[in-house]
């Protein structure tokens, strides 16, 4: 009867161990996603301030001329 009992803790902890080693693929596939996600949304947060830049310094030379425009002339 032992040996049947080593046998069916052998399987046991063999179908744990497989377990184990299916999540850790779901894991690494998972944190390989975020990465490139997080890749993307730092090459967007760049672009989004150069963006950001022109813009400013479009405003800046914009109003440092003293003209005023009047739109309804």
């Amino acid at each position: 009867m032992t040996e049947g009992g080593s046998w069916s803790n052998n399987s046991q902890e063999f179908t744990r161990m497989c377990i184990l080693e299916s999540q850790l693929e779901v894991k690494d596939v998972k944190v390989a996603s975020l990465e490139q996600e997080n890749l993307l949304l730092k090459v967007e947060v760049e672009r989004l301030q150069c963006l950001v830049n022109t813009l400013t310094s479009k405003k800046d030379i914009i109003n440092s001329s003293d003209e005023v425009f009047d739109r309804f002339k």
